[in-house]
């Protein structure tokens, strides 16, 4: 059993549940409404912390589990540079919309997300990070009818 993968199977799910009473105090109405996606967010995060709590006290002990806090510091610097880039969305967020922010956010954490050694296909990342930030809110906006901050970009949406 390693503790670590057991911390965060438990945490994941407990994470999860405050995630879905939190998501059961919004307003509803009747079909989609703001409540669907915190939701579907929410079980998802509940069943993926189950998988893992129980992986990991399914799996044996390592005798040689020790050796892996080298390679911890590079995972304790994505982390934080990922909580950091989390606090910069929540920060842009008004001031730039949900489509520049989200763009920006998803090609940072590409970026963060890379794995040493190689050069990082910035022009894909780019494009990709575009393409998911204009469908997610498009999606949102057009098709749940729920409206995600727009910012500057406010002028040119009906």
């Amino acid at each position: 059993m390693r503790l670590k993968d057991v911390i965060v199977g438990g945490v994941m799910t407990a994470a999860g549940i405050l995630y879905l009473r939190m998501g059961n105090a919004l307003p509803e109405k009747e079909g989609v409404d703001a409540a669907t996606v915190p939701g579907i967010l929410a079980w998802m995060m509940i069943a993926l912390g189950l998988i893992e709590l129980v992986g990991a006290l399914r799996r044996p002990a390592v005798a040689g589990e020790g050796a892996e806090a080298t390679g911890a510091m590079g995972g304790l610097l994505t982390v934080g540079l990922t909580l950091a880039l989390i606090a910069g969305f929540i920060a842009a967020l008004r001031p730039l919309g949900f489509p520049i922010a989200a763009a920006l956010y998803l090609f940072l954490q590409f970026l963060v997300l890379t794995p040493r050694g190689g050069r990082p296909p910035v022009p894909l990342y780019a494009g990709l990070a575009v393409g998911a930030a204009v469908f997610i809110f498009v999606t949102f906006r057009y098709g749940f009818d729920l409206l995600l901050p727009a910012g500057p970009l406010v002028a040119w949406l009906n």
